[in-house]
């Protein structure tokens, strides 16, 4: 049973008219987790932590830190709803420590690099106080499977019928809570609060963004904290592959 079955299921059962049910289906969409080992049986297509291969004119002090990297040519064609490139790989940076906020934070706390199949790399390693925040790496198992938005998503707080449909089936319509997890391509974002697509949107305009990737991070730091990165481009640049164009937003969330 994928997630929309699931989620017809179980509001229908909790008694949400199927009228109701079938559009909020039309909200779904699709999504690629990568998880470790052990949480699902799907093919190999990333690495979570280690170190980042890149080409020598790409720089990198050791900041934003390396997260992730993703196999494009190992995702399915089609598997989301915007395209990514057919091979090479999807380099995903971000902060893994409490940033310091500025008025660029958004520009400077994160990037996505895409490496073309075939691109002469050599790994990197970070010096000085960020060689802490290399992770041991892992491989990243992949899963599709759609995903559902939930209340306080743009999606549905933009559009003033849907949000007051989903107000009044709040305790009916049934919640997708699958999380960021190490790193999640497409879908919905998995907020602790605001979601990040919501405006003010980067940049400072009023053109909707779209969230590429989220990833949850566990910092090293004095005071523990979770965070969650979110990668966002604009419909467009996303269209076109225009991955250097990404802006990045950091969910700090202080553990219970």
């Amino acid at each position: 049973m994928d997630r929309r079955q699931e989620f017809r299921a179980r509001s229908l059962e909790k008694g949400v008219p199927g009228h109701i049910v079938d559009e909020a289906l039309q909200l779904a969409l699709p999504r690629v987790e990568l998880r470790p080992p052990g949480h699902n049986n799907g093919p190999v297509a990333g690495r979570y932590g280690g170190l980042p291969s890149l080409p020598a004119d790409v720089e990198w002090s050791g900041f934003p830190h390396f997260i992730a990297s993703v196999d494009c040519a190992a995702l399915p064609p089609g598997a989301l709803d915007f395209p990514l490139p057919a091979d090479g790989h999807l380099l995903f940076f971000g902060t893994m420590d409490e940033p310091e906020w500025g008025e660029d934070s958004e520009d400077t706390e994160g990037f996505v690099l895409h490496v073309p199949a075939g691109t002469v790399t050599a790994e990197r390693r970070p010096a000085g106080k960020h060689a802490e925040f290399v992770r041991e790496p892992f491989p990243l198992h992949m899963h599709v499977d759609w995903n559902m938005p939930v209340p306080g998503h743009d999606v549905i707080e933009s559009h003033e019928e849907r949000r007051l449909v989903w107000e009044e089936y709040e305790d009916g319509l049934w919640s997708d809570t699958s999380g960021a997890g190490e790193l999640t391509l497409g879908g919905y974002a998995c907020p602790a609060y605001d979601d990040p697509c919501l405006p003010p949107y980067p940049g400072g305009d009023d053109q909707p963004w779209r969230l590429l990737a989220q990833a949850r991070v566990s910092p090293i730091s004095r005071e523990p904290i979770e965070n969650t990165v979110f990668w966002l481009m604009r419909p467009e640049d996303l269209a076109e592959g225009r991955f250097e164009k990404a802006k990045v937003r950091l969910e700090l969330v202080p553990p219970a």
